[in-house]
Formats: structure tokens, C-alpha cells, sequence
């Protein structure tokens, strides 16, 4: 009890005073890094050094470690991943490409892929080429973080790729770096227009691109997704009739969100 009534003085005195503050004058119970393999080129984010308990300074749009490096993904085992995650969009189904934030400000990765449409995953990333009027762009204002509601968004995200394969153009899914907020949607994606289960279309995704890693909260939302879709799966086995129309309720509002009906294309 000793030990977490000393834990809660710490956290209220940082929240009211600051972490800078309380690490100029505690800078024994504070670490710049987590270890030394962070990456010297990136800026350290502050933690707390309470073991198990990490405290970021920064309250801005922050990724996770393995989001701001695909290329640190690791296999389930933590050994680096045998195959190099590739340094272009991946092509999910036919038009839609899977990436990340530099792919798409990379005029000549875009060019080759005849994508024109961008869908724009995250708050506070431009559209860079917007005001050219080449590219249609869609962005959704979501962080990586388990408080948002991403599935809100599912019906419009699933809209604007459907209207970019059906003029036959490309259309690029991205976040900061094509592991999370980006791949949900994407999943999402598959699961209404092939009528997938969240695991068969997750598995799809993951068979193309494999450091990809949704947050738990994504991932529920997603298995909200497929109950509302009719979808079979191991936790419910019902099916919805071709011609009922479905309704998609979000786990943080009350909205109520008709969507189209299923297409296998």
C-alpha cells in the first residue's frame, strides 16, 4: 500500500508541476530512453522510470516504437522478421495499395501505381499534393491510441476506396507508417466487400504485408464490425440475410450508420 500511495504522490506531483520539472529535480527516477537500441536519429521520448510504468512527455500524435520503424517489426518469437518489408505500397486487391506516410508524398511511387486517390489515416500528416489538384484525398483525424473510434469512419473510408476502383484508379490507405490505423480500415475494407470474417481478411492483409499490428482496441472494433456485417465466425454464427439491411452502431456513440449492401467485387 506504502509502495502505491508513493506511486500515485509521484504522478499528481508530475501532473501538476510537469515532467521537465520533476526531472530536473529527480533526474535519478527518470531514463531518456527505454534502451540502447533506440534509434539516435529519432528524438528520445522521455519515460519514467518506475519500472513497468512509462509516462511520455510528449502528449502529441506519437506512434509506437514499431510504428515510427517498420523495419524493427520482429516476429511473435521478438526475432527480426525473415522477409524486408518492402519500401513501396503493398497492392491488397486490385487499385487498392496498402502504405505509409512517405509513400505518399513520393510522387513517383504514386505516378507508378496509378493511384489518384489518397485516404489520409491520421490527424496532423499533410496532404501534401492537395491543393494540386491531381490526387482526391479523404483524411480521417484518428491517433493510434485505444480512446478512438476508428470504426466510426468505416462506412465513409469504405466509400472512397469504392469509388476509386470503380474509375479504375488507384487508391493509397496510409498512416504514418502502414501498421495500424491504416491497415484496420483496410481490413474493414475486405471484410464488407468480400464478406470475409475479420480473421480471413486480416490474414489477407497479413499475407501481403507482414508487420502489420492493429491496436487491441482496433482490433474489437473490427470484431464489432463483423457481428454487424452478419459475418460467420468463431464467436457468432449468424448470417444475415441478402436482402436485410444492415445498421452499424460505433462503440463510443450512439450514431447509427446505414451501410451498402454486400459486394463480392
Amino acid at each position: 500500500v506504502f509502495a502505491f500511495l508513493i506511486i500515485f504522490i509521484l504522478l499528481f506531483y508530475i501532473i501538476a508541476r510537469g515532467f521537465s520539472k520533476f526531472q530536473a529535480e529527480y533526474p535519478t527516477l527518470c531514463e531518456t530512453n527505454l534502451d540502447g537500441s533506440t534509434n539516435s536519429s529519432s528524438p528520445t521520448a522521455q519515460v519514467l522510470g518506475l519500472g513497468g510504468l512509462r509516462i511520455s512527455s510528449d502528449s502529441s500524435d506519437i506512434e509506437s516504437d514499431i510504428d515510427r520503424d517498420p523495419s524493427s517489426a520482429t516476429d511473435s518469437d521478438g526475432s527480426p522478421l525473415s522477409n524486408p518489408q518492402p519500401s513501396f505500397p503493398v497492392e491488397i486487391l486490385p487499385h487498392l495499395y496498402l502504405g505509409c506516410a512517405k509513400d505518399s508524398t513520393n510522387l513517383d511511387v504514386l505516378e507508378e501505381y496509378g493511384i489518384k486517390y489518397i485516404l489520409n489515416v491520421t490527424p496532423n500528416l499533410p496532404n501534401l499534393f492537395e491543393n494540386a489538384g491531381e490526387f482526391k484525398y479523404k483524411q480521417i483525424p484518428i491517433s493510434d491510441h485505444w480512446s478512438q473510434n476508428l470504426s466510426q469512419f468505416f462506412p465513409e473510408a469504405i466509400s472512397f476506396i469504392d469509388e476509386a476502383r470503380g474509375q479504375k484508379c488507384g487508391v493509397l490507405v496510409h498512416c504514418l507508417a502502414g501498421i495500424s490505423r491504416s491497415v484496420t480500415v483496410t481490413v474493414a475494407y475486405l471484410m464488407q466487400k468480400l464478406n470475409l470474417s475479420m480473421n480471413d481478411a486480416y490474414d489477407i492483409v497479413k499475407m501481403k504485408k507482414s508487420n502489420i499490428s492493429p491496436n487491441f482496441n482496433f482490433m474489437g472494433q473490427l470484431l464489432d464490425f463483423e457481428r454487424t456485417l452478419g459475418l460467420k465466425s468463431p464467436c457468432d454464427n449468424r448470417i444475415a440475410q441478402p436482402s436485410q439491411q444492415l445498421y452499424f452502431t460505433t462503440p463510443t456513440n450512439h450514431n447509427v450508420f446505414q451501410l451498402d449492401p454486400l459486394q463480392s467485387t
